[in-house]
């Protein structure tokens, strides 16, 4: 509970943030739908495996043993996830990062972020919470490959349509 309290606190965060950053930059209206739209392309292409990047892949366990005390560090742990997410839910939180600033709204940001966060802890969870389904849990397996792909064409088509609009 704390690990995901602690991701659910660090995109949270992220949110508050970005709605705030758009906020300061919303002056330049322009430049930031394009960027957003043009952001949303790339991590498409990047979750479809067209174009590949380098993306985080989260925080180096025996890093936190070393610096973080024992009662804190599932937070720690869950709050650097959360930051560094993976290579899978990273172009997703960009792009959604991008719409938060875009819309300049700070409690957008949190609330958009925090449902984004749960969703990205609920497997965990639940996985946790019935550890004697794990081999049940496991099976799905085959059927997670199939998010990325999906979530690419869904960022890709947002960002072409995107662009498009805001061409024409």
């Amino acid at each position: 509970m704390a690990f995901c309290a602690g991701i659910v606190g660090a995109l949270v965060l992220l949110g508050s943030l970005s709605g705030l950053i758009g906020r300061i930059y919303g002056q330049v209206p322009g430049i930031v739908p394009t960027f957003v739209a043009l952001l949303a392309v790339v991590m498409g292409l990047n979750l479809l495996g067209l174009l590949k990047l380098p993306l985080p892949t989260g925080p180096d366990p025996n890093l936190w043993r070393q610096r973080v005390p024992a009662p804190l560090a599932p937070i720690a742990a869950g709050l650097a996830f959360g930051l560094a997410a993976s290579p899978c839910t990273t172009p997703v939180l960009a792009v959604l990062l991008g719409w938060i600033a875009q819309s300049g709204q700070p409690l957008a940001g949190i609330v958009l972020l925090t449902c984004f966060g749960l969703g990205q802890v609920l497997p965990l969870l639940l996985a946790g919470g019935a550890a004697a389904s794990v081999p049940k849990l496991l099976a799905l397996r085959p059927l997670g490959r199939w998010i990325p792909p999906i979530s690419g064409a869904v960022l890709l088509t947002t960002g072409v349509l995107s662009l498009l609009s805001r061409w024409s």
